[in-house]
């Protein structure tokens, strides 16, 4: 056993706090692990051709279940501030997916900004002194990157994909949310690190925390319902056929 104070959240202790959380939000993590089981058993159903803007929405949407389930993880664990960028990730991942499913033109656009900041990338890192750093053959890779011209489209933009999807409503609470609350180095992310004492002191607080942890798992719950219900219909529009609705 190692004391939290030795190890923080890498401790052992944790494990006493996680074992706490999961008994004081057993309804929220059943839920979650209700949809996480519906989402595999639909996935394990995919198999045979399809499109490529099926199936790189669907990568986007396995990118989604991950973030989701590593949210879980780190919400079950207690660390306060964690879980916000995993699980911005996740809604950033299943905007994507499901615009792509259902506005199939818009890869077009998600291509070019993955160019365009390949390229950028290329030029900023020449621009900041890479020749003393980066071997000669990398080097020459990132010239070579950066002499390429950047698409004339724009890319697709996360709020783009959100409205495609049907999903501006959860962009400007949950996903922006996240950004303010934690994903970002914001400073209402640092509520959580301090307690204000009567004197108008303060000390320092890290440690487990599950203050927030019935908000988060609720966003995890509608982040994968929203891909469950996208993902059927994107798989009965390829069948012809209908699909199961969520009961």
């Amino acid at each position: 056993m190692t004391a939290f104070e030795m190890l923080g959240f890498l401790s052992s202790d944790t494990e006493h706090e996680r074992l706490a959380i999961r008994e004081r939000h057993a309804a929220e993590f059943a839920q979650v692990e209700a949809l996480t089981e519906r989402a595999m058993a639909e996935l394990q159903a995919v198999s045979g051709t399809a499109n490529q803007e099926y199936l790189v929405g669907l990568g986007y949407w396995l990118r989604c279940l991950e973030s989701c389930h590593g949210t879980v993880l780190l919400v079950e664990r207690g660390l306060p501030s964690a879980p916000f960028p995993i699980l911005r990730t996740a809604f950033e991942c299943l905007f994507f997916a499901c615009a792509l499913w259902r506005q199939p033109a818009l890869a077009g656009k998600l291509q070019a900004g993955h160019d365009a900041e390949r390229i950028k990338q290329a030029r900023q890192i020449l621009a900041a002194g890479a020749a003393p750093r980066v071997p000669p053959d990398r080097l020459a890779e990132l010239h070579a990157v950066a002499a390429e011209p950047l698409p004339s489209s724009t890319g697709l933009s996360a709020f783009e994909a959100a409205c495609a999807a049907d999903f501006a409503f959860e962009y400007q609470t949950a996903y922006r949310g996240l950004g303010i609350g934690g994903a970002h180095a914001s400073l209402r992310s640092l509520d959580d690190y301090f307690v204000k004492q009567p004197n108008g002191s303060f000390d320092l607080s890290f440690g487990p925390s599950s203050k927030r942890a019935a908000w988060l798992l609720g966003l995890v719950a509608t982040c994968l319902r929203g891909g469950i219900d996208r993902h059927r219909e994107a798989r009965s529009g390829m069948s012809g056929t209908p699909v199961p609705q969520n009961p």
